[in-house]
Formats: C-alpha cells, sequence, structure tokens
C-alpha cells in the first residue's frame, strides 16, 4: 500500500473514538424502526416520485436562496426547481388525496440541508413550511402535533439552531452533526444525528463486517436510542453488504443514491 495512503488511514482510524457500550433495550434488532432514505434526491430524474415509487420513506434536499425563494441543489445554480414546487407541494397534494403520503402509511421524511446560515434562508424556511398543516409541529413542553410529513433540519449548524429557537410549535425539528455518548435527552428541538460514517467506522463495506466494527457500530446506535434520537450516517459506503448490516443494525435511517439497489435489500428477508 503507497505510504501516504497508508498513513491518512492510520490516522483516520486513530481520530475515531471508540464507543462504550450500551445495553441494547430493543433485543438489539429495530428493523421496523427503519426507514429508506434518498441521497440528495432532487439528482434523480424526477425528484420525490422516484423515490417514492421505490418504496423510499425518506428524502434529502439540498436548499440556498434564490432570490425571493428556496431553490433545490447540490452547488448553487442554477438550481433544479423550488422547494415548494419540487417538494412541499406534491407532498401536500398526496396527502390531500391519499391521506398520507407513502402507500404503506409509514411516517415519511423530509431532511432539509441547509446550505447556508443566512437569515434570509431562515426566514423563508419558517414562513415557507408554516403554509403547510401535513407538516408535524413540534411544541415545547408538549409532545408533538404529528403530521404525514416530519421535516428535520440539517446543515448548516447556526442556522438549524436559530430556526429551531424560533417560538413553537415549529414544523421542523434539528439533527446534530456531532455525537457524544454524553448529549443530553431529546427534546422538541434536537431529534435526531447526522453522522459521517467516517468519524466512526473503518469497514469498507466489503465481505463481512468485523465483530469490532459490529460492536462500535451497534454502540453508536444504540447510544443515539438511548437518548432518543434517530440516527443517520452520511458518507457511508453504497454497498449491498452495508445498507444489510445498517438495517440489521437498526439505523434508522439507511441512505444512498442507488434507490433500486437499497430497495431490493429492504425487500429480502432479516437473517438472523
Amino acid at each position: 500500500m503507497n505510504r501516504t495512503i497508508f498513513s491518512a488511514l492510520f490516522l483516520l482510524a486513530a481520530c475515531q473514538p471508540v464507543l462504550p457500550d450500551v445495553p441494547r433495550s430493543d433485543g438489539g434488532t429495530r428493523q421496523s424502526q427503519v426507514f429508506k432514505h434518498a441521497h440528495n434526491d432532487y439528482e434523480h430524474p424526477r425528484p420525490l416520485f422516484d423515490a417514492l415509487d421505490a418504496g423510499f420513506e425518506s428524502v434529502e434536499v439540498d436548499v440556498w436562496i434564490d432570490g425571493t425563494d428556496i431553490g433545490v441543489s447540490h452547488t448553487g445554480a442554477p438550481f433544479k426547481g423550488s422547494l415548494k414546487a419540487l417538494y412541499l407541494d406534491p407532498l401536500a397534494q398526496l396527502v390531500r388525496t391519499r391521506g398520507r403520503v407513502n402507500r404503506s402509511g409509514r411516517p415519511f421524511f423530509v431532511w432539509l440541508d441547509l446550505k447556508q446560515g443566512d437569515q434570509k434562508l431562515l426566514d423563508l424556511i419558517a414562513t415557507q413550511l408554516e403554509e403547510y398543516p401535513m407538516l408535524t409541529r413540534f411544541q415545547d413542553d408538549q409532545p408533538a402535533l404529528s403530521g404525514a410529513v416530519t421535516v428535520i433540519l440539517t446543515g448548516s449548524d447556526s442556522g438549524k439552531k436559530a430556526l429551531v429557537e424560533r417560538p413553537s410549535p415549529r414544523p421542523y425539528i434539528r439533527d446534530s452533526n456531532s455525537y457524544s455518548p454524553m448529549d443530553p435527552q431529546s427534546d422538541s428541538k434536537w431529534g435526531a444525528y447526522a453522522l459521517n460514517y467516517n468519524a466512526f467506522m473503518q469497514w469498507d463495506g466489503q465481505g463481512t463486517i468485523s465483530a469490532a466494527q459490529q460492536r462500535q457500530l451497534d454502540n453508536l446506535v444504540a447510544g443515539a436510542h438511548q437518548a432518543g434520537r434517530q440516527v443517520r450516517l452520511y458518507a457511508a459506503p453504497e454497498t449491498p453488504a452495508w445498507w444489510r448490516v445498517a438495517r440489521k443494525s437498526g439505523v434508522d435511517f439507511v441512505g444512498g443514491d442507488d434507490l433500486s439497489g437499497i430497495a431490493s435489500v429492504f425487500a429480502e428477508p432479516i437473517l438472523p
């Protein structure tokens, strides 16, 4: 192996925390809570609908300021379209027609990846989302008002934290892109983790996961769940082996770009 590459891998492994053991209160499995997640969903030929047709329950949407509107794109202009036209209005129409998004009746999630922390974008998000009654509303010191669609804010740390400080009820909740076993319990503002796979895991998603790496993953998932939060791992391997392990381990959102590949894995029986 090239010495430079070996050194980089060694440093990466050295920086990865070894997570403490956390007892699994769910008997080691949470498959019924696992959702298929479409990474950068807007890159598909039919944003939202390709994911829905493949049975996905979660989509990721990168958002920017586009004049007086919210544009959807990975890198900014030119935009694929607006948040309203590509996602909010079609979802509202589905809920009006069906009473839900998915035919299965399972919950549906939209991860809004804030590519900017600009105040104008934050104001636009808060104003636009308030117009859609199908969205889950999060209330301070009271249970959430469940809706057909739940919005999770990710991306800009300052932006998502500022949005959840607005008065409740709020039509969104935020994630965190960092995890500690000492994190407080979830609340009406912070309900999920979106974590870089490579910050915790070394497995490349090929072959069989080692016992040590499985234990690391189990402790991460159990720690997040013990805190009352859902967990998503991004930059994870795009392989059937990883998707199978993630599903069986109870990673709440198992995502990637290969919709048909992920759907095929989820159609398989879960092996002991």
